[in-house]
C-alpha cells in the first residue's frame, strides 16, 4: 500500500517552487499526493501559476493520509494560519502520530496549533523580519536557523532553496 501525503496550499500566493519540488520528490518516492486549499478548486501561486486542488481543507480526513505537508508562500500566513479547520487537522494528525511538515512561513502555522513546545524547528526569516522566528519562539519552539530541521515526526523548512531536501526528508519518514 503506498503511503499518501496531504499538501496544503494558500489559494492565493503559496509558493510554487515549495510547491513543485517538495511534490516532485515525494512523487519520486512513490508515495501518492493530494492537495488541499481552503476552497478547493483552483488555486494561484505568488507567481500567478496556477493548479487544480483535490479538496478543500475542512473536506481533508487525515486518516486518509500519512503525512500532512503546509507550503509556504505569501499567502500562507494570510489565509491559512486564520483557518480554524487546518488548526483541527494539525492537532488531529498529532495526536495520531502522522508526517507533519511545513515549509517558508507555514511552520508558524504549526507552533500556532500547539505542536511545536520543546520541539526544534526552523522557519523563513530575512534581515528586519524575523517574524516567524518570533512566533517559533513565543510558541515555545527551540529555533535551529538549518535549512531543514526534523524533530520526531515534524519537518520543517525554511524555503524555496530547501524544497528539494524538504520533500526528501518527508519520502524517508515515510519509507
Amino acid at each position: 500500500m503506498s503511503k499518501k501525503a496531504l499538501l496544503v496550499v494558500a489559494q492565493n500566493g503559496y509558493q510554487p517552487i515549495e510547491y513543485a519540488n517538495t511534490r516532485a520528490e515525494l512523487e519520486k518516492a512513490g508515495i501518492s499526493v493530494s492537495v488541499a486549499s481552503p476552497n478547493g478548486g483552483t488555486a494561484t501561486a505568488s507567481d500567478g501559476s496556477s493548479i487544480e486542488t483535490d479538496l478543500s481543507i475542512k473536506d481533508a480526513d487525515i486518516d486518509n493520509f500519512d503525512a500532512l505537508v503546509i507550503i509556504g508562500g505569501p499567502g500562507a500566513r494570510e489565509s491559512l494560519s486564520a483557518l480554524p479547520e487546518l488548526g483541527e487537522l494539525i492537532k488531529s494528525a498529532y495526536e495520531k502520530g502522522k508526517i507533519i511538515a511545513a515549509i517558508c512561513i507555514s511552520p508558524t502555522i504549526l507552533a500556532e496549533a500547539g505542536i511545536l513546545k520543546g520541539k526544534k524547528a526552523t522557519v523563513w526569516s530575512a534581515p528586519g523580519n524575523e517574524f516567524g522566528i518570533e512566533i517559533l519562539k513565543q510558541h515555545g519552539a527551540e529555533y535551529t536557523a538549518k535549512s531543514v530541521e526534523v524533530d520526531g515526526n515534524i519537518i520543517t523548512a525554511n524555503g524555496p532553496a530547501a524544497a528539494t531536501d524538504f520533500g526528501k526528508k518527508i519520502a524517508e519518514l515515510l519509507a
